[in-house]
């Protein structure tokens, strides 16, 4: 019995880049790229026509750039995810592309077992994050804490919160989580909807970005 693959889209304005990408990924038995663009603008007509389950988005594009379309992509195709691409240590963009609903955040430089590690976690519900991407968030947490009164007016949060919060914040989905602590799914489910509200947020990624502005995680 044939396995289901995981279809991908390609967002990148560099042709050559794309090419690349998709040789790449013709690597992995369990992908199967369903289309590319070239902008933003086109990545939505694709997505009138083929839905992936991931999307590899670039950034800095012509017309419409990443951050746009995946707030607007997400908006009409809320069940897609989102990895998002870069080439240089953009710092200012990686908290645009994380509040703006990416699941995932990488160097294009990546190696093929980091392409394979971030789609297959992305797909089951879990995010990842290049180690750049981690020290880049790390290193603005000093600006973070400038910004509020430090721990001041922070919600209260159980012992067991905490732990699923740190896994969370390693890319664990909520099967991982329920096996690594050994509780049910259920029940992992029940605790991140109790952080959701107690933090404001929405999705793992928010939440995800809340932890490491509040300094409740360390890597």
């Amino acid at each position: 019995m044939s396995t289901k693959k995981i279809s991908v889209v390609i967002v990148d304005d560099h042709k050559i880049f794309r090419d690349g990408l998709l040789l790449l990924l013709n690597n992995f038995e369990f992908v199967e790229i369903i289309g590319e663009a070239s902008n933003g603008e086109e990545f939505l007509e694709v997505m009138k026509v083929k839905i992936p389950d991931i999307v590899l988005m670039d950034i800095n594009m012509p017309k419409l750039n990443g951050i746009e379309a995946t707030k607007i992509g997400l908006e009409k195709y809320p069940n897609i995810k989102i990895i998002a691409l870069t080439t240089f240590f953009e710092e200012d963009y990686v908290e645009q592309m994380l509040l703006a609903g990416v699941e995932g955040y990488m160097l294009k430089r990546s190696n093929l077992e980091d392409f394979e590690k971030a789609i297959k976690k992305v797909y089951k519900g879990g995010c990842y994050f290049s180690d750049e991407i981690i020290e880049i968030i790390t290193r603005n947490l000093n600006k973070y804490k400038e910004q509020r009164n430090l721990k001041l007016g922070l919600p209260h949060f159980t012992s067991r919160e905490k732990q699923i919060l740190e896994l969370v914040c390693k890319g664990f989905n909520n099967d991982q989580i329920a096996e690594s602590i050994f509780l049910s799914t259920k029940t992992v489910e029940k605790h991140k909807s109790s952080l959701f509200q107690k933090t404001g947020t929405v999705n793992t990624v928010n939440l995800v970005i809340y932890a490491f502005k509040n300094q409740l995680v360390s890597f």
